[in-house]
Parts: structure tokens; C-alpha cells; sequence
């Protein structure tokens, strides 16, 4: 049979995948004729919102023109203050019904404004409407005084508010509540007068400018200036507040409903409507229109499927025969398999399997470089423990073990013999690689603390090790061998000795820092550990270790055979004397460690 290319089985798919092309391009089609009838359906949503705006603005703005009508007229305003000034009862009655009548005459016919008042600044105030008469008290006592007086002859719109004087008057129920506009005017000399207020019942303001569209139910909210709740009362509709301008989705709190929540706002009057419509009940059309098409691809994309499935199935028989393969060889361990299946008839499956064949023998003497490389690492591993056997330290702890027998110190004997004793465990246990920063600093406190009893006052040491670094994980015997070196260095030269062993984090990276107060780094050490630590990261090759003077290497190999490239490490002589040693690596999600 004719070795047949998957060039020439993908031309067959190529056909298939024209045809799910196809099918993707009616799916985007489909969504943004989805688009196109969610933003007609928000378009409409928000024309009602701004309809309602402007019946609201021409029902302001009819109330306001008998204001600004009142504030203009010359007459008004001399009648108010001579009826202000009136002495004797004659006057008083005199200008009070030239009064009336010119401010009946101003609020016109319109029954829907029920009540035109007219304040001083002081407390004299008179009202025509529902009530007709004086008004007593001062204006400052008013709730609308405050934000009038601020507007400066601007409108002021305050509702919901009660007024019992002019229901009582009408004959009607004291808590009938009123949408009130009021305006503070000025004298010739531009100077404070008094307050103009105009009136109309608040359930026929809010019913007269009520929704009347298709039947979506929506709730509706007005807010003033300031953002107070205009309407309804404040009570009712809470889960929605007051918002400049936009749209939005929300949940609705008290029935957990999805709404699509629309503004319109009235710059000049300054209110602002909100509604709220259900999308269940706005969406309706969308939704039905997009099944549609969703249930067409959908039907289309399971025959492409059927076909698609066919031919993977004719492709990749081999390849699953190669999975298996490979699959069995990893289980029964085999050290040089080999890939026995016959040719596929499919001309990159069968070059495929040669190159894997050539790959498993290529992987076979690459075990062996890698055995070789394992060598190399145990040997840096046993150097690396045998370097911390400070001889010396063993020497002089057991001298001074001795020393402390024969003055008859044997309760600080058994410590010291305990602290060693602990010490010689943790060196030659053969646990894992790396170890939690607070189990190393706990040796490391006892090495300190055994040195501490042979130099007494002339070692000061400190720790200051951050939480966040204490469960992150460091090479076993990492630090102490620092510590180590460390007390070799300061006690080369005359005392006070200080050892500062410090861990902390910084963004996403922790360091562990063992400085001490000795002579530091000879330039010449210094250039050659460099010179030796920049090869192995060049070329991964590993020098023949000493164990003497080659400690601060030996550290540095370690972190780089068990971690590779991404560690930190660093070292160098302090600015007031003395060296650091600096190891740290990446805190990760998972594993907190180098």
C-alpha cells in the first residue's frame, strides 16, 4: 500500500474545517445579532427612561414659571411688603386682600398647583391655595430654607413633604404628602427678600408622569440634586442608589432578580430618573431569536463532529499503538526498549517512530552521562557534610568538657555533652536535602550557644528571622556551616566577636544573611570563589573540592545541584567590617522553598 502523507489526510480536514469555519461564522452572526437586539431592547429602555425625564422637566418647569412669573412681578412684591409693614387692622386687612388677589392672579387657573406661599427673611409669611392667610413662623424654620438660601435665587425641589396647615384647609388628610419648588428672590438692590414656594400634591406630580409602555413593569426612581430619594418614598426600592449617568446590570436584593438598571438626567432641574426592568422580560425577544440559532449551529457542529471523529480515528490508531508502547515500557522498566510496531502506512507517523527509537538509545547513554553527573553531585553532597566536622570545634568542645569535669561542673558538662550530642545527630542523618529554616536555625542556636560556653562574653550573636521566612526550605547544614565560618573569621582577630544572622522577605523572594564583624574577604579569595562560581553556571561542570577554605563553594554547589540556575546567593565584606553571606531563593504557591 502507498505511504500516504497527513498533508494529504489534513487536505480532506481541510474541508471539514471549511465547513465548521462556516458554521463559527454564523455562531459570531448570531451573537452579534444578539448584540444588535440587546442594544435595541436597551435603546427602548432607556428612550422611556429619558420620556419619563422630560414629562417630569415640563411638569417643573410649569411649576416653576409661576415662580419665576411671582419673582418678576414688581407689583407682588410691593403688595407683600406693604402688608409686611401694615399697622393698624384696616391696613392689615386692606393689603392683605390686595395681596391675595394678586397672588391668586399669578398661580392662575392651573388646580394642579395647590398652594403659592411667600416668606420674608424674618417671620411673616403669606399662602393662596388649599389654605389662604397668614403663615406663622419663621422662614428659617422651614425645611426648605437652608438649600434655597444656598441656591441663590436657583430652584430648590423638595418632596416628599407634609403640610398639615393647607391639607386641614382642603379638608384632607393631615399626612397628604406635596412636591414643593421654591425660589428665594432678591429687592432692586440685589439684596435677600424673601422665599417664593409653589406647590402641588405629590401622588398626582408622580401619576401624571407614570410609565406606559409594553408591559415590562419596571421600578422607577427619581433622586434630586443632592441625591435624596424624590420618589417613591425612601422606604421602598433600597437596593439601587443614585448614579449620574449610564447603565448598568444589577441583582435586585429583596427577590434576587438580574435588572437591567438605566439613568436619564435632567441637567437643568437636576434630578435624575432610574428604572429597573426585570431582563427576563426585556431580553425575552433576544433570547428567543438567539435559541434559534444556537439550536442550528448546534445541529451542524454534531455532523462536523461525526466526521471529525472518523478521520482522528484513522490518523491516530499508530499513534495510540505508540502511547501504549511507551506507556508499557516506563511500567515494566526496560533499559534500552524498543519501539516494535510495523509500518503505518502514514509517512511522519513512521519517520516518527525511527526518530523515537533513535531518542530512546540517545536516552540510554544520556543515563549514563547522568550517573556520572550523580557522582559528581553525592561527592559534593559528602564534602559538604564533612566540611561542616569542624574538627577544631570537637577539639576544643571536648577540652573544655574536660576542663568543666575537673572544676566539678557537671551540670554545664551534661548540657554540653547534650548540645554536641544533638549536633553530631543532625550532621550525619541522612533525612532529605533540604530542611525548614527554623529547624537549621535551631542547630544552628545550639552550635552558637556551645561556642558561647567557650568564648563566654567575647561572642555576642543575634538572630532576627521574619515569620514568613521560618517554613521555607534551605539546604540542610547551609547556615550553620556560614555560622561556622563565620566564628572562624572573628576569632582571627582581637574580641568583642558578633555574629547577625538575619531572614527576611522581600516581594515574592526571602534571604537568610549570616554577616559577621571579622577581617572579611581577601580580594584574592574573593575573586577566585567568584571566578569559580560564575564557571559552574556557565558550564555546569562541577571543580575538584577541597575541603579546607572551600566551604562558602561548597554552599554554592550544593543550592546548585539541588535547585539548578534559580537561587540566590551572594556574598562580600561590609561597609563597617566584617563579611556577609547571603543565600535565599522564590517563594512559590505551593512550595515555599529555594
Amino acid at each position: 500500500m502507498k505511504n500516504k502523507s497527513i498533508r494529504s489526510l489534513l487536505l480532506g480536514a481541510l474541508i471539514i474545517l471549511t465547513i465548521v469555519t462556516l458554521l463559527l461564522t454564523t455562531a459570531v452572526f448570531s451573537i452579534m445579532q444578539y448584540k444588535t437586539l440587546k442594544d435595541r431592547a436597551v435603546n427602548e429602555i432607556q428612550a422611556d427612561c429619558t420620556s419619563i425625564a422630560r414629562s417630569l422637566r415640563q411638569v417643573v418647569k410649569e411649576m416653576d414659571i409661576i415662580l419665576l412669573y411671582s419673582i418678576a412681578s414688581r407689583e407682588l412684591k410691593d403688595d407683600f411688603l406693604n402688608y409686611a409693614g401694615s399697622e393698624s387692622s384696616f391696613e392689615v386687612f386692606r393689603n392683605r386682600q390686595k395681596l391675595s388677589g394678586t397672588m391668586i392672579s399669578l398661580k392662575g387657573f392651573d388646580f394642579s398647583t395647590r398652594q403659592l406661599n411667600i416668606y420674608n427673611m424674618e417671620d411673616k409669611g403669606f399662602g393662596v391655595g388649599n389654605y389662604n392667610g397668614d403663615i406663622e413662623g419663621s422662614v428659617k424654620e422651614r425645611s426648605f430654607y437652608e438649600k434655597t438660601k444656598e441656591r441663590s435665587g436657583r430652584k430648590y425641589i423638595y418632596a416628599p413633604a407634609k403640610d398639615e396647615l393647607a391639607s386641614r384647609a382642603a379638608g384632607i388628610d393631615d399626612d397628604t404628602l406635596y412636591f414643593s419648588i421654591c425660589r428665594m428672590f432678591y429687592n432692586d438692590m440685589h439684596v435677600e427678600s424673601g422665599f417664593l414656594e409653589v406647590k402641588a400634591y405629590y401622588d398626582e406630580i408622580f401619576d401624571s408622569i407614570s410609565y406606559t409602555g409594553n408591559g415590562m413593569e419596571p421600578v422607577i426612581v427619581i433622586y434630586d440634586n443632592d441625591g435624596r430619594q424624590l420618589y417613591p418614598r425612601e422606604s421602598e426600592y433600597f437596593y439601587f442608589g443614585h448614579r449620574d449617568k449610564g447603565s448598568a446590570e444589577i441583582i435586585n436584593t429583596n427577590n434576587g432578580k438580574k435588572q437591567f438598571l438605566c439613568f436619564a438626567e435632567d441637567e437643568e432641574d437636576g434630578l435624575t430618573v432610574a428604572m429597573a426592568v426585570d431582563n427576563s422580560v426585556f431580553m425575552e425577544p433576544v433570547y428567543r431569536s438567539f435559541i434559534i440559532m444556537i439550536v442550528a449551529v448546534i445541529a451542524v457542529f454534531a455532523i462536523c463532529f461525526a466526521i471529525a471523529a472518523a478521520i482522528s480515528k484513522r490518523t491516530s490508531g499508530p499513534i495510540r499503538q505508540i502511547y501504549a508502547f511507551l506507556s508499557e515500557s516506563k511500567k515494566e522498566g526496560e533499559t534500552s526498549p524498543r519501539l516494535m510496531i510495523g509500518d503505518s502506512g502514514i509517512v511522519e507517523i513512521d519517520t516518527l517512530r525511527d526518530s523515537i527509537n533513535d531518542s530512546l538509545e540517545k536516552q540510554e547513554n544520556a543515563t549514563r552521562s547522568m550517573l556520572v553527573l550523580k557522582e559528581q553531585e553525592m561527592q559534593a553532597r559528602m564534602l559538604a557534610l564533612q566540611s561542616q566536622m569542624n574538627p577544631h570545634f570537637l577539639y576544643n568542645s571536648l577540652s573544655m568538657i574536660g576542663e568543666m569535669a575537673e572544676s566539678g561542673m557537671t551540670e554545664g558538662v551534661s548540657e554540653m555533652c547534650e548540645d554536641i550530642t544533638s549536633i553530631l545527630r543532625y550532621i550525619s542523618s541522612d533525612r532529605e536535602q533540604r530542611i525548614r529554616v527554623e529547624e537549621e536555625m535551631e542547630q544552628v542556636d545550639i552550635f552558637l550557644r556551645c561556642n558561647k560556653r567557650r568564648f563566654g562574653d567575647d561572642l555576642k550573636y543575634s538572630f532576627d528571622i521574619a515569620d514568613d521566612v521560618l517554613d521555607c526550605m534551605v539546604p540542610k547544614l547551609c547556615i550553620q556551616l556560614l555560622t561556622e565560618n563565620a566564628i572562624k573569621a572573628v576569632t582571627t582577630e582581637r574580641p568583642p566577636w558578633r555574629i547577625e544572622i538575619k531572614g527576611f522577605r522581600r516581594d515574592d523572594e526571602w534571604y537568610v544573611t549570616v554577616s559577621d564583624n571579622g577581617p572579611g574577604f581577601d580580594p584574592k579569595v574573593d575573586r577566585e570563589l567568584r571566578s569559580n562560581m560564575d564557571k559552574i553556571l556557565e558550564t555546569g561542570v562541577l571543580p575538584s573540592l577541597k575541603i579546607e577554605g572551600m566551604g562558602i563553594l561548597n554552599i554554592f554547589i550544593r543550592l546548585y545541584l539541588l535547585d539548578g540556575i534559580p537561587f540566590i546567593f551572594d556574598f562580600g565584606n561590609r561597609e563597617e567590617g566584617g563579611a556577609f553571606v547571603t543565600v535565599g531563593g522564590h517563594i512559590h504557591d505551593k512550595d515555599r522553598s529555594l
